[in-house]
């Protein structure tokens, strides 16, 4: 049986313009940083708060320090959803696949570099538990290098009890695509609704198993 492990930002909730929002405004409060596109590519989503942090305002930042600029960001991420009229529902398709996989029984949990009160309000803000066994999804908690470290995909798999090769894992971060190489997982899917990163995937080897815009021929691409 495969297991499926969402990444949730960018994957099943299309929302990688307000954390890119949040980032750029959070940076250019408390530091001279410049961040380009590929910055926003390779080092911004997907990774964790504190990577972020120590790459783009500095590196001599403490615990204490990471840990109130994350939730500086993380509030006015949260709040830019809320008042979105563009963000109030899944990537298309996914509702489908998700009742689909519920009705299978199939083992899926969600992987994903958002800290737990990001996934504590997009249990409540989405109803993922009408799909998701909450003490199976896996958040960054500093306790394992998120990604491109293998760790975040290793737990998953762990979690819903099914070998790394033979799980699927949809990813939309370059970093998040590597951390599913590196862990061995069997099939990867990017998922890029713009297509703009699609080239750097195909040319690296990162989307080995397809690049999906979103979920409407999922199942019958991917689970028929």
């Amino acid at each position: 049986m495969t297991g499926i492990i969402f990444d949730f930002n960018g994957t099943m909730f299309m929302d990688s313009d307000l954390h890119e929002a949040a980032w750029l405004q959070l940076i250019q409060k408390y530091s001279d940083s410049k961040v380009t596109e590929e910055d926003i590519l390779k080092n911004l989503h997907g990774k964790t708060n504190d990577v972020v942090l120590r790459n783009f305002i500095s590196k001599n930042l403490t615990d204490e320090e990471i840990q109130r600029l994350s939730d500086e960001k993380e509030a006015y991420y949260r709040e830019t959803v809320l008042n979105s009229s563009d963000h109030k529902e899944f990537t298309k398709g996914l509702k489908e696949v998700l009742d689909y996989l519920k009705k299978k029984n199939s083992p899926m949990t969600i992987a994903s570099a958002s800290p737990k009160i990001n996934m504590d309000f997009y249990f409540d803000y989405l109803d993922l538990g009408i799909w998701f066994d909450y003490e199976k999804i896996v958040y960054h908690d500093g306790s394992f290098p998120g990604k491109p470290a293998p760790d975040i995909f290793l737990i998953a798999a762990k979690k819903i009890s099914v070998a790394p090769e033979n799980c699927l894992v949809i990813e939309d971060s370059y970093s998040g695509l590597q951390a599913a190489h590196s862990a061995g997982i069997g099939t990867i899917v990017a998922i890029d609704p713009d297509g703009k990163n699609r080239g750097i995937f195909e040319s690296e080897g990162l989307a080995s198993d397809g690049v999906i815009e979103d979920f409407t021929t999922f199942i019958l691409t991917y689970l028929a």
